[in-house]
């Protein structure tokens, strides 16, 4: 069985939330025995060893420029879209069992030649229309606000176009899923959780009194959670002896000025690190306080899986599955949120047992291997594909 993974974006390293989902189900359906063929449009060229690494798990890597240009604005097309408009004209093999396409972005490959419809599944990483949406009431900038609103506008007529060419569908967030199958109750449609990355989840040993936020530096939504904690959180936690507010994550080069107005006492920031590893480590809880967003916030996920537990405003856990005072604890308003700290920092039995929950959680309902492998079963039951232990 063959199948071509279609990417808006090289899939390693899995660096950011689109990555790590991507390349742990590529990883996947290798042992799963799919032979791969991997066919990326995105606007950074992977280096030798990037390719190396992922040339371990797939037979064919195809890359095509991503072009775009100040016409694509008022192209009917999302500019995401537009800019990789030439997926269609890709040499490719073609005879593909199964093409799965890496969320919406790729759009365009639906018009090449070698690719039969009926052979097509959709990653939705989020609802785009309603994530674009987000992006516009989380910058300040008028510019960007307008491009994120014309975004939206162009991925909700997209979406359905997509519908008249695509049936099968798999969704990161179960929020979105069941939205998606009450509408469109005729889809093949699933909610897909994202891959468990680690094969033994880390454990914080409650030591610190660091407080981290991971996530990439240069997307409003992130830029805004920060500003938010920074504003009604940090000064009350200020007083609390030993506390650190430790942020990670990649600023694509853009300044971090946008920090500069708040007070920066016992803040320190990790522009773009080698790893994380010890940045997790040194930690005593993750906050997700995102005000704006849409599909699964992996950054929740992954501080689970590598040993903080969350608390997380509404927006920064929906589509998870997680419930709240069970696996994560929610707030939404400052001194809630706050409270919520305090009341980790004060118990560390009680935070222990609240990862342990979580963890728990995840590796009871975060099967990505088993979900996959039977929901491509359900699609062709003559070709059953062979479980890799």
């Amino acid at each position: 069985m063959r199948m071509l993974v279609v990417c808006s974006d090289f899939p390693y390293p899995a660096d950011h939330g689109g990555r790590v989902d991507t390349w742990g189900r590529i990883k996947v359906l290798a042992e799963l025995g799919w032979k791969l063929h991997l066919l990326v449009c995105g606007k950074q060229q992977p280096s030798k060893e990037e390719m190396d690494a992922v040339y371990e798990y797939v037979e064919v890597i195809t890359l095509c420029d991503r072009r775009s240009k100040l016409a694509d604005l008022i192209h009917a097309a999302p500019m995401q879209v537009r800019s990789r408009s030439s997926l269609q004209n890709v040499e490719l093999a073609g005879d593909y069992d199964y093409v799965l396409l890496e969320g919406d972005y790729v759009y365009p490959v639906l018009q090449n030649p070698k690719i039969k419809h009926d052979t097509v599944i959709l990653r939705v990483h989020n609802d785009e229309a309603v994530y674009f949406k987000a992006l516009a009431r989380s910058t300040k900038n008028v510019a960007h606000k307008m491009y994120y609103h014309m975004e939206s506008s162009k991925f909700a007529a997209l979406q359905k176009k997509m519908l008249e060419k695509v049936d099968k569908y798999l969704f990161i967030s179960s929020k979105e899923f069941e939205t998606f199958r009450k509408q469109n109750p005729s889809a093949k449609s699933l909610f897909l959780p994202p891959p468990v990355t680690k094969g033994t989840f880390e454990a914080s040993d409650f030591q610190s009194k660091h407080v981290v936020f991971i996530g990439s530096l240069f997307m409003p939504n992130n830029r805004e959670a920060i500003q938010w904690y920074l504003a009604h959180i940090h000064p009350l936690m200020l007083k609390e002896p030993g506390y650190k507010f430790i942020v990670a994550g990649n600023s694509r080069k853009q300044s971090l000025s946008w920090m500069d107005a708040y007070d920066l006492t016992n803040v320190i920031v990790h522009d773009t690190p080698k790893t994380l590893d010890d940045i997790y480590k040194s930690g005593y809880l993750f906050v997700n306080p995102m005000q704006n967003g849409a599909g699964v916030k992996l950054k929740t996920i992954e501080a689970i899986q590598n040993g903080l537990p969350v608390i997380s405003t509404s927006i920064g856990y929906e589509g998870t599955g997680l419930v709240d005072n069970q696996h994560i604890m929610v707030a939404d308003r400052p001194e809630q949120f706050y409270g919520k700290i305090k009341q980790l920092f004060d118990n560390p039995q009680a935070a222990r047992a609240l990862l342990e929950a979580s963890q728990n959680f995840l590796r009871t309902h975060y099967n990505h291997k088993e979900v996959l492998r039977e929901y491509m079963q359900s699609l062709n039951a003559s070709y059953p594909v062979k479980q890799v232990l």
